[in-house]
């Protein structure tokens, strides 16, 4: 007597039972097999999803990192070179208006301010890049904005509440749309993006399908992988269907808090 042991759909192996002796196998077996490669299979799902718990973590670990590095380095080597400079160039200039009119030196002063405030102002934001848009508007606008800036044509469609949604949420929604936007531009060759946000009782949905090469894939590409980790860490899933010469549509389904009635 067998039974197989189906872990998401695939069968993963089977655990046979067979009699030591000529007596036949007690009654009942059957169930009891059937119970006892429901609870193999279990387990090894639930080691399977925290081997990748695990290293979806790492992933956003690295690239939170990675980022840190990028924004910090771009900051040194551009930006803050800049106005060092500038700021010494104007140093200079006031300590040579002795003789000059007073007010000149004190409009200088004030832009040597102007340049300390702006470093002061781009070092915070080197510790956590966020759109602005985003912030002041909320998702509808910051969507609305993507597309004006899309290589392609793009469609939306928004059926948003009034109010904001939870801010990890708008995130993530926002750079989920922008990466897709990205690549049905850089990869896919598309001609045309269909955008579409609507929520539906405790869940928001959001559907990006592109008329594009089709032949992506979850399980190659660092970018789909980082949206994976980046939905699924605030709870979320996204599915991608993307037969090739067919277009890519990607879901992506979060859900919202519960509101008191």
């Amino acid at each position: 007597m067998g039974a197989p042991i189906v872990v998401d759909d695939r069968l993963w192996g089977a655990v046979v039972a067979a009699a030591a002796g000529p007596e036949s196998l007690p009654p009942g077996t059957e169930s009891r097999l059937a119970d006892f490669t429901e609870l193999v299979a279990t387990a090894l799902a639930n080691a399977d999803s925290r081997d990748q718990l695990t290293a979806s973590r790492a992933r956003v670990v690295a690239a939170g990192d990675a980022s840190r590095r990028r924004i910090e380095r771009d900051l040194h080597d551009g930006v803050q070179q800049r106005l060092v400079s500038l700021q010494l160039d104007l140093r200079t200039a006031q300590s040579m208006l002795d003789e000059q009119p007073e007010e000149l030196a004190e409009q200088l002063d004030h832009v040597a301010k102007g340049l300390d405030d702006a470093f002061a102002d781009l070092l915070h934001i080197a510790r956590g890049i966020h759109p602005a848009i985003l912030s002041k508007g909320g998702l509808g606008p910051a969507l609305r904005a993507l597309a004006r800036r899309s290589a392609v044509p793009v469609e939306l469609g928004l059926r948003l509440p009034a109010g904001r949604l939870p801010e990890r949420i708008e995130v993530a929604v926002y750079y989920v749309t922008s990466e897709c936007l990205t690549n049905a531009a850089k990869h896919a060759r598309a001609s045309f993006v269909e955008v579409s946000a609507r929520v539906e009782g405790e869940v928001l949905e959001v559907k990006i399908a592109d008329d594009g090469v089709g032949g992506a894939d979850l399980g190659h590409g660092s970018g789909l992988i980082g949206l994976v980790d980046r939905v699924e860490v605030i709870g979320g899933r996204l599915r991608v269907t993307s037969p090739p010469g067919e277009g890519t549509t990607l879901v992506v389904r979060l859900p919202l808090p519960r509101t008191e009635g």
